[in-house]
């Protein structure tokens, strides 16, 4: 339970409502017994020949005038009726109370969730499934609002009600509510044996729901592969695996609570039985009266409600506590870049890049990239050639420092990218990456990304920049058409203009461009250069390309290979070099023309 005491933590803005709700839910708990023990008044007046001698104070009732027996009697039932409409409208706003804080406390975590994902390293992506992590904001967290709400209440208002009904019953008869506590240590080890079954089930549902998540996942973000290779039966039996093995669990789970009412209710049971058995032959003695003896019977039906309520609760709790355990191990998950307590800050960047014997392993991998020194100047456009795996992304990802290297360092302008705040530096950079996301949303919207407030005449100056101005007035509503989620209402061409846009809106001091054109058919690759051109004048530029025709005319060209810089010059000295480079190229060039000839409809070459 320690880890649903940790997540309180996101109430304490509430302090006030805390209290408000507290106090409320004690008096819900408290009221409705009070209320209950007012029975025995009304049924006495109704049956006065019932009450022994020894409780009579004054005239006994039965030789009081008539008139007298009912003024008594509707007294006592308007008593009755004040402590019920009380008790009802405390259980009343105490569940709108509940309700409020649980809401509020599920608010917080799950802001307090995404923003911690947020700051977590691209090394802790690398190492974790998607839809595990999807799993403990939204499953997890639908596990904490069940119980949430009126439970929260219950919580406190149970244990109240049960303790003063308890009291109650013993003012109205000591030796009645002696004999049922033998039933007490009954309920209370069912409750506890059962609660931990349910913990350790819980916990498995929750890791079963996470298998699921990323097979459904999975099979939705991948349905376009999916169905090229017509593997909808593999990945549909993977589901299913997944899907059977959360049913399974949670039917363990269904199984414990479907034990726990059905022997909590004998036992309350019981407890009746022997009431109305030992409380009869009490009556017959003449030591109780009937209205002790009815008032006896329903605070027993309400207590054994309360009990019931109360093991009923610590199941759920118990769930509730493992899904808690899940958010606070992530909560606790510390996978960040480190940041000095004093970084230093760039308020103007020139745009000098350098690498200074820089080494870096994704984890669990060989190196990506080994033994890299390369001083790139400001305003300088630099483009990186060379294999798939060469290690040309991982360049482009150390640059913005969404990863740190190794061994060795970066640095920007003569500053160490250690010694800076991540969020401060990139604000002086743009990428357009190989895998082009947009958000949900407007193209408006997703242009300004790259600068939140800029007016409409810079997004639209942005968007001509990156030749996208003509086909976005074009679309049903212009600027303010929705994209579709992850822009699927776009063409890959189109995508990729509204992202280079959007890099270009925040007039970075750095631009890369990692295989920026990738997807655009060749006139519309033409006309970018023609754009980038004008864009990239007096940026420092980072461009990694497969088509190594769009890199010809770069300040300087670096030639990767298994991580390694094997090398540098312009197209034309690494022409003439007839080295790596120069083999690629030509490889390149004899793919497009093979693809030149098959778009003009001619026989394509034999493989």
């Amino acid at each position: 339970m320690k880890d649903l005491l940790y997540l309180t933590r996101f109430l304490r803005p509430h302090r006030t409502a805390v209290i408000i709700g507290v106090v409320l839910m004690i008096a819900a708990g408290a009221l409705m017994p009070m209320a209950l023990a007012r029975i025995k008044d009304v049924v006495n007046g109704i049956f006065p020949e019932s009450v022994p001698e020894e409780q009579v104070v004054g005239t006994p009732l039965e030789e009081l005038p008539e008139e007298e027996i009912q003024r008594r009697t509707m007294q006592a039932a308007i008593i009755l009726f004040c402590f019920l409409v009380a008790a009802a409208l405390a259980d009343g706003l105490a569940v709108y109370a509940a309700e409020y804080l649980g809401q509020h406390l599920l608010y917080e975590l799950r802001k307090e969730l995404f923003e911690h994902l947020q700051g977590l390293s691209m090394s802790f992506y690398d190492r974790h499934r998607l839809g595990e992590l999807i799993s403990r904001v939204n499953n997890d967290t639908m596990i904490l609002q069940r119980t949430m709400g009126p439970r929260i209440m219950h919580l406190v208002s149970a244990p109240i009600a049960t303790v003063v009904g308890v009291w109650e019953m013993w003012n109205a008869s000591s030796y009645l509510t002696l004999s049922l506590i033998i039933i007490l240590p009954l309920v209370a080890g069912i409750t506890v044996v059962l609660g931990r079954r349910v913990r350790t089930l819980s916990r498995k549902v929750q890791e079963r729901l996470g298998d699921m998540t990323t097979s459904l996942h999975e099979g939705l973000a991948a349905i376009r592969v999916i169905k090229i290779f017509s593997i909808q039966r593999q990945v549909k039996e993977r589901f299913d695996r997944d899907n059977d093995a959360v049913m399974r669990t949670e039917m363990k789970t269904a199984l414990m609570r479907a034990i726990n009412s059905p022997l909590v209710g004998i036992a309350g049971g019981l407890g009746i039985v022997a009431i109305l058995v030992l409380g009869g032959r009490l009556i017959a003695e003449g030591r109780m009266s009937g209205g002790d003896l009815f008032a006896i019977i329903v605070l027993m039906q309400a207590v054994a409600t309360q009990v019931n309520r109360l093991s009923r609760l610590n199941l759920a709790l118990q769930q509730a506590s493992a899904a808690a355990t899940r958010q606070r191990e992530l909560l606790e998950m510390e996978d960040r870049l480190p940041i000095v307590e004093k970084p230093v800050k760039l308020e103007h960047v020139e745009g000098r890049i350098t690498f200074e014997d820089v080494y870096f392993s994704y984890t669990g991998r060989s190196p990506a990239l080994c033994d890299i020194d390369l001083d790139i100047q400001p305003g300088e456009i630099v483009a990186f050639a060379g294999p798939s795996g060469a290690g040309k992304t991982t360049i482009a990802n150390l640059i913005p420092r969404l990863y740190d290297p190794t061994r060795g360092t970066v640095r920007i302008d003569g500053v160490d990218l250690r010694q800076t705040d991540p969020h401060q530096i990139r604000r002086h950079m743009s990428i357009v990456p190989q895998e082009t996301l947009l958000f949900g949303g407007t193209v408006r919207e997703n242009i300004l990304y790259g600068r939140p407030g800029a007016t409409d005449e810079e997004v639209i100056e942005a968007a001509r920049a990156a030749n996208a101005h003509d086909f976005i007035v074009a679309l049903p509503d212009g600027y303010d058409t929705q994209v579709g989620e992850r822009g699927t209402q776009l063409s890959g061409g189109q995508r990729q203009r509204v992202a280079i846009a959007r890099a270009v809106l925040r007039d970075p001091r750095i631009m890369i461009l990692d295989e920026a054109t990738s997807s655009l058919d060749n006139e519309s690759e033409q006309a970018i250069h023609h754009a980038l051109s004008r864009i990239l004048e007096g940026r420092t530029a980072i461009i990694i390309a497969h088509r190594l025709s769009t890199i010809r005319d770069a300040d300087r060209i670096i030639v990767l290979d298994h991580g390694r810089i094997v090398e540098t010059g312009s197209h034309d000295e690494l022409m003439a070099c007839d080295g790596l480079y120069a083999r690629l190229y030509r490889a390149h060039q004899s793919q497009r023309s093979d693809q030149r000839v098959n778009s003009e409809g001619q026989t394509a070459p034999n493989d």
